[in-house]
């Protein structure tokens, strides 16, 4: 789906039901994000990635919580961005806590002006393919630090499940722990396959890291 594609839906369906957040699932899965991460050590002074950020389901809580400056968010729509900041975040907290933004469908990271101690990847690896996710955890690893820690969620394949043949924002596709680790070992990512992390659509979550 290419991005006309998605700002005609996002048009369509609205900022929230695009990204999946029908019902109570924008505050749900948003909430789920933030308190999960907060488990996992971030502080108000670390930089985290919030990499395809959508209309800030997650971003309207990471960014009260976190410094001004240290939140980014990085999607390839910028029609979801604009909608999140102006409809769920608003002008004065914008202001006050100087979110960076980068938009652009190329995985190109490098206008970012902070490196991020976190990132997360809620829904993305999802609804891409193979190479794409490879392209991905290059582009985080070229702007993180040794230290940096990426989670990001994917779908578990449990059975013969041809995945569509390109990446799509509105289609699923599944994967096992192994291929989950290879995508990330060219890059020099290491796999911990986290598992089930109570998401209400049975998403789960690995985390790749350096050490």
């Amino acid at each position: 789906m290419d991005a006309t594609d998605d700002a005609l839906g996002v048009r369509k369906l609205g900022h929230r039901h695009f990204v999946g957040g029908d019902g109570d699932m924008w505050e749900r899965i948003g909430r789920l994000q933030f308190d999960f991460l907060v488990g996992r050590g971030l502080r108000s002074d670390h930089v985290l990635l919030d990499f395809a950020c959508g209309s800030l389901r997650g971003g309207i809580h990471f960014i009260p919580h976190l410094d001004a400056g240290n939140y980014l968010g990085f999607d390839k729509s910028f029609d979801l961005v604009a909608l999140g900041v102006m409809n769920e975040l608003g002008h004065d907290r914008f202001t006050e806590r100087r979110p960076e933004f980068v938009v652009n469908g190329r995985f190109d990271l490098s206008e970012f002006t902070r490196k991020p101690d976190f990132v997360i990847a809620q829904s993305i690896f999802t609804h891409l393919v193979a190479d794409d996710i490879r392209r991905a955890l290059a582009a985080i690893a070229s702007i993180a630090k040794p230290t940096t820690q990426v989670f990001a969620t994917y779908f578990l394949r449990e059975h013969a499940h041809a995945n569509p043949t390109e990446s799509h924002s509105r289609r699923n596709f599944y994967y096992l722990p192994d291929e989950m680790r290879s995508f990330g070992a060219a890059s020099g990512w290491k796999l911990e396959d986290i598992g089930d992390w109570g998401h209400p659509r049975g998403q789960r979550m690995a985390r790749y890291h350096r050490g």
